[in-house]
């Protein structure tokens, strides 16, 4: 009996079926890749949104200021006709010895955050607010901020408040809001005679930040991430009464953050969360009631839990 030329071996047969499969995973595999070189390498712009142009000033908003330009320590082998500088506001109190450092957030510029400012100087605060490197007019060297940029940033204007305006460490209350909250955390691991530190909307670690956001669960952001902003790790070591504050409608950076950052950190220590609030209108919802927790927290030596 012959036999047809035509009939293949069932191996080749299973090969050629098997070759769109192969194909297809290898296209995923290579997009995924691809996704995660991107992520990679793109992150800083992700994580940092900074914007040059400055949207008002605080005379706008009733409130007095003087510019101010801190110059950042600069390589002496590599001298600069234009020293690097940050730029920020300094917004007097007469008559109150209260200091206010404010630490924003990854978006925008000092100029973003004027109804902050105007909240906390109607509280009896001088208030110093500074754009961290890539932020508004501040100097754009690195090209982009980084996790290490904006610390030695909030370190220079710390400094500023102490050398230059003769402000004593105890008369100052540091806070950070969102991505400045996990700045100013840092700063206060190195300053524990600082007043107060004030955490509002911000998070445990950028890896936990990023991960609530659905969209990236699907990747390795702990391999990928080089802003760690790891600030849980760091709550333990904290010397100063700590206010945590967050609103209960935060889907951006949700409360929860708050809670085990608040768990983690030795007393004093306190913890509101802001009813009907979101990531940036706590002080416009809750205004009466944040300002009645702040008094409260600021003026108390000995904080109990909440």
């Amino acid at each position: 009996m012959a036999i047809s030329e035509n009939i293949l071996p069932s191996s080749v047969i299973a090969n050629k079926a098997l070759l769109p499969v192969l194909l297809a995973t290898g296209l995923a595999t290579a997009t995924y890749a691809g996704i995660c070189f991107a992520l990679y390498s793109y992150q800083s712009k992700l994580i940092f949104r900074p914007l040059p142009n400055l949207l008002r000033t605080p005379d706008e908003v009733g409130l007095a200021y003087e510019d101010v330009w801190i110059p950042l320590a600069s390589d002496i082998s590599t001298p600069k006709s234009k020293p690097d500088k940050i730029h920020g506001w300094w917004l007097p109190n007469p008559g109150s010895k209260r200091v206010l450092l404010f630490c924003h957030g990854n978006y925008g510029n000092v100029s973003y955050n004027l109804e902050r400012m105007r909240f906390h100087h109607a509280l009896g605060f001088s208030v110093l607010v500074f754009d961290y490197r890539g932020f508004g007019l501040s100097t754009k060297s690195p090209a982009f901020p980084s996790e290490k940029s904006t610390y030695t940033d909030a370190e220079v204007a710390w400094n500023y408040l102490v050398s230059e305006r003769k402000i004593a460490p105890e008369q100052i209350t540091v806070c950070g809001h969102s991505m400045g909250g996990a700045v100013a955390i840092d700063l206060a691991t190195r300053h524990p005679d600082m007043a107060n530190l004030i955490v509002k909307s911000s998070f445990t670690t950028m890896e936990d930040a990023i991960e609530a956001k659905k969209i990236y669960r699907a990747f390795p952001i702990k391999q990928l991430l080089a802003h760690p902003f790891d600030s849980l790790s760091k709550v333990n070591a904290l010397k100063m009464p700590v206010l945590y504050v967050h609103g209960e409608q935060d889907f951006d950076v949700p409360a929860k953050f708050s809670h085990r950052l608040f768990a983690a950190t030795p007393e004093p220590k306190q913890l509101w969360i802001a009813p009907g609030a979101e990531h940036n209108d706590i002080s416009s919802v809750q205004g009466d009631a944040y300002a009645k927790i702040l008094e409260s927290f600021c003026s108390t030596k000995q904080l109990q839990s909440a």
